[in-house]
Formats: structure tokens, C-alpha cells, sequence
């Protein structure tokens, strides 16, 4: 196999391995999402990255959330998941989820929030969303 075709190969694997990572995080989250409140939903386009945040970076978000709104601690804010969504066009928003009411299976969404407004998000960014892709 000539020089050529050896890096095509490799480029194809690492290309492979980068999609199956991204399947890996996108595999927390399903595709679609409907509201808790209402008819609505959040449907993630195919180059959309979506991860789950963990324990501790989940706490450090939802205390930023309810020290900026206040008034999502005065009604309860109850989260069982956040979810870190990185749409194709370059815009980050944290997702908050409960399970679903009436499929405990799932998941509902209740708020979205502009993730780059939130201290830590480049921290976050780095952690979780493949860089190659953020663009």
C-alpha cells in the first residue's frame, strides 16, 4: 500500500473514530425531546452535539441557574439531568430535564438556557464538546 493510501486509511479511521465518539455522547440524549409544559419539543439536527453533564459540573450549572433567576428556586426547580447542546450553527444552550410524567423512561425538557452566558462555559466546552465540531 503506497504512502498515499496509508494516510487516506488512517484519515478514514480517525474520522470513524470521531463519529463514534460523538454517538457515544449523543447516546445519553435522545434525539427528540418534548417539553414537560407543553406541546413543544427540541429535535437535535444529525451534526448537533448533546451530552450529558456530570454530577459536579450539573450542580455547578443549576447553581448558576438559580443564582441568576431567582425565581426558579421561589416556584422549585427540579432537574434531573442537564444537558449541554451544541447546535451545528455555533450556538451552545444548557437543556434541563426531568423524567418524563407520564414515560418514566424518558426524559422531558423544561428550560433552555444560552450556555456562553454562564461562568465556566469555555471550561465546559473544552471538557465536553469536540472542538472540530464547535465551529
Amino acid at each position: 500500500m503506497g504512502a498515499a493510501a496509508m494516510h487516506c486509511r488512517a484519515w478514514l479511521l480517525m474520522a470513524g473514530a470521531a463519529v463514534v465518539v460523538h454517538g457515544a455522547l449523543a447516546g445519553d440524549v435522545a434525539a427528540r425531546i418534548e417539553s414537560c409544559v407543553s406541546t413543544s419539543a427540541i429535535e437535535f439536527a444529525a451534526a448537533d452535539q448533546r451530552v450529558v453533564l456530570d454530577d459536579e459540573d450539573q450542580s455547578r450549572v443549576q447553581a448558576e441557574m438559580e443564582r441568576r433567576y431567582p425565581v426558579l428556586v421561589q416556584h422549585g426547580f427540579p432537574v434531573s439531568k442537564i444537558v449541554l447542546w451544541h447546535k451545528a450553527g455555533g450556538e451552545s444552550v444548557f437543556i434541563t430535564l426531568l423524567e418524563h410524567p407520564t414515560r418514566p423512561s424518558e426524559s422531558c425538557f423544561t428550560a433552555t438556557f444560552t450556555a456562553a452566558r454562564f461562568d465556566g462555559f469555555a471550561e465546559w466546552k473544552r471538557k465536553y464538546l469536540r472542538p472540530e465540531w464547535t465551529t
